[in-house]
């Protein structure tokens, strides 16, 4: 089988910063305890007339340039979402349009803040069998449209996206291991109840504020407390390394103190974990590829490092990865 490699990488974020100071106008929040426990400061929020694919094709866009690929030549866009611009169709056949990719097969997965390693993961499997052989992955979600900014839950998110291009390759670096898995107990931890099919959209579900997400942040925080380490030694067991071979973690962004405390579990120094939560907050979706950008512009990756790759989504879902970086 063939090795799927990263070859391009590109994030987009909205122009329009929503400090903590804003939030505690009109949420029950404390500045000083989002920035302190959180490690949050800001986030960013979609402006009138913005929607997911326009920052997703911004994010396609500048994967593609790095790339040095053009649209046309993408076989496949898989799209990691929570927040499409519509229902139907589908948010990846508008960012195909958009980015005119047109010789692409294009389609969505939701897999909450997890969608992009279930993505990426897909892709990989298409790239190894040669099913296809350029996919383009983006992760994109404009949180600001599910969220209640008169609950303190609002602190935690934001709005972004992120992309990569994959491509098949003969040489040995790649993709090394991934995991990905699904616990579906839980349905109420992390969920927008209104506007869907269990429960449409109604004047009643709107005065009770239901099409609005929910968190229940303490359960969400002992879950991600575990799964996290749990799903980055899988990974490195499958791969047969250890933790002091990785160069760098690019995670989920639920809370810094979080992931400190799974970095130390699973012998990870702090130093090696990116952080962009404290200027973007979570993107859902948008997490890992919004961060793997984000060091490979402002850092510069080389040949060789090995990253990891870790998240955990509502449901619950949960997938890594390990890649050696290069083409």
């Amino acid at each position: 089988m063939r090795n799927a490699v990263i070859c391009g990488t590109g994030s987009y974020v909205p122009d329009e910063i929503l400090t903590n100071s804003d939030l505690e106008k009109s949420a029950p929040t404390n500045k000083d305890w989002v920035e302190n426990v959180l490690g949050i400061y800001e986030r960013r929020r979609i402006s009138n007339g913005e929607v997911t694919s326009d920052l997703a094709a911004k994010a396609a866009e500048k994967a593609l340039e790095m790339a040095e690929m053009t649209a046309e030549e993408i076989d496949l866009i898989l799209v990691a979402t929570v927040t499409p611009d519509r229902m139907v169709p589908s948010v990846s056949t508008i960012i195909q349009r958009k980015i005119r990719a047109k010789n692409a097969a294009a389609y969505d997965i939701n897999a909450a803040c997890a969608g992009f390693m279930f993505a990426l993961i897909t892709a990989e499997q298409f790239i190894k069998t040669g099913y296809f052989n350029k996919v383009l992955v983006i992760g994109a979600d404009s949180m600001s449209t599910m969220l209640d900014y008169k609950d303190r839950g609002c602190v935690f998110f934001g709005d972004g996206a992120g992309a990569i291009v994959l491509k098949s390759s003969e040489t040995r670096r790649g993709i090394i291991s991934t995991y990905f898995a699904t616990d579906g107990e839980s349905k109420d931890h992390v969920t927008l109840f209104a506007g869907n099919a269990e429960h449409p959209i109604s004047y009643d579900l709107i005065d009770r504020r239901k099409h609005y997400v929910r968190m229940q942040g303490k359960e969400v925080g002992i879950t991600a407390r575990r799964i996290i380490p749990y799903a980055i030694n899988k990974v490195l067991e499958k791969a047969q390394m250890s933790s002091h071979e990785i160069d760098f973690l690019i995670p989920h962004q639920p809370n810094l103190k979080l992931l400190r405390d799974c970095a130390k579990e699973v012998n990870i120094s702090e130093e090696k974990v990116i952080i962009t939560l404290d200027k973007y907050a979570n993107a859902s979706s948008a997490n890992i590829p919004l961060a793997l950008d984000h060091i490979n512009r402002k850092k510069g990756l080389n040949d060789g490092d090995m990253l990891a790759f870790v998240t955990i989504g509502a449901g619950w879902s949960w997938g890594s990865a390990i890649l050696e970086w290069g083409v």
